[in-house]
């Protein structure tokens, strides 16, 4: 029996964590002491990336990818099961997106048709000027945007694009109201009414709705379908709106215009201010009311590359509502 054991029990619990941490400081440090004494930028430098990728194999390497396994470790109905799709479509707004894609077609296409009527009534315009031999300046309307066609008198092109527009709708509109009351009536009487152009009653009816159309039109907004189409509007010499009595007077002074092959409409492409026989009667004026800057802006936005602009800065839809 060893008679030092005793002693050496505990003499051996004392040295041996100081022994042990005393050795762990050591390996810190001269850790530390190779780490400070190695440049690591200059080890990077050393190191040839492209080489070292050189000699990846990746096709080797996607080989050993097992794609089917990794699919099959995926739970697609749990992923989809984690997905609130009610939340995801709330976010979304699909309405708001729908709506703002159609809306930009939409917007998009009135901004060519209107603007290659302006072309249209700049053309017009200028053979008129040729035919009276006489310059004047651009005609503008008492309230003008600046860079923009809002309010300047319209051309020819842009009211008689409307006015077949009016036209097309009234007819049609009209139409599908007889073939509506010839539907009720052969259902209530039993008998079919065919309806023609020889019929008092209903040349009588066409005629009520075209003044009510028009009449309407003009003095609730200034402008018909047609012409909100192709945007222009009707308003009083001064540039404010036309009113009640002064869309009941030019509408029923409308016919006037088209007497005599149509000399009321002469005003338009000879006047200064594009007036025909029927608003010197009720004392109305037609201007643009879209704005041409904004349509650019919006055709800027949508294009990719930037569009071809004039000597000034100023884009062609631009210099062209400047020089009317």
């Amino acid at each position: 029996m060893d008679p030092f054991a005793r002693l050496r029990r505990p003499v051996g619990e004392k040295l041996t964590p100081p022994a042990e941490a005393l050795a762990q400081r050591l390996a810190e440090r001269v850790v530390e002491l190779v780490v400070s004494a190695l440049d690591v930028n200059a080890l990077l430098d050393r190191v040839d990336v492209d080489a070292l990728l050189d000699r990846v194999d990746v096709d080797a390497l996607l080989d050993r990818v097992d794609v089917d396994r990794l699919l099959a470790r995926v739970d697609i109905d749990d992923l989809l099961a984690r997905i609130d799709v009610d939340e995801v479509l709330a976010k979304t707004d699909l309405g708001v997106v729908i709506a703002r894609s159609s809306g930009g077609v939409a917007s998009n296409a009135l901004d060519v048709v209107r603007s290659q009527a302006v072309g249209l009534d700049e053309f017009i315009a200028r053979w008129a000027r040729r035919i009276r031999r006489r310059k004047y300046p651009g005609p503008t309307a008492p309230a003008v945007t600046q860079g923009s066609l809002q309010g300047h008198y319209a051309g020819f092109a842009s009211r008689f694009v409307a006015y077949v527009v009016d036209a097309g709708v009234t007819t049609g509109v009209f139409m599908l109201a007889l073939a509506a009351a010839s539907f009720a009536m052969s259902v209530v009487t039993g008998r079919s009414i065919n309806w023609t152009r020889n019929d008092t009653w209903a040349g009588f009816g066409y005629l009520a709705w075209l003044f009510i159309y028009f009449a309407y039109s003009w003095a609730a907004s200034g402008k018909t379908f047609g012409m909100a189409l192709l945007g222009v509007r009707v308003v009083r010499s001064d540039g404010t709106d036309a009113g009640a009595r002064r869309a009941l007077v030019r509408t029923l002074a409308l016919p006037l215009s088209f007497l005599v092959f149509g000399l009321g409409f002469l005003g338009v492409l000879l006047g200064s201010r594009r007036r025909a026989l029927h608003d010197l009667i009720a004392g109305t004026v037609v201007i643009y009311s879209w704005d041409a800057r904004a349509a650019r802006l919006r055709f800027l936005s949508r294009a990719s590359p930037p569009s071809p602009r004039g000597s000034d800065g100023a884009s062609g839809l631009e210099q062209r509502g400047r020089s009317r």
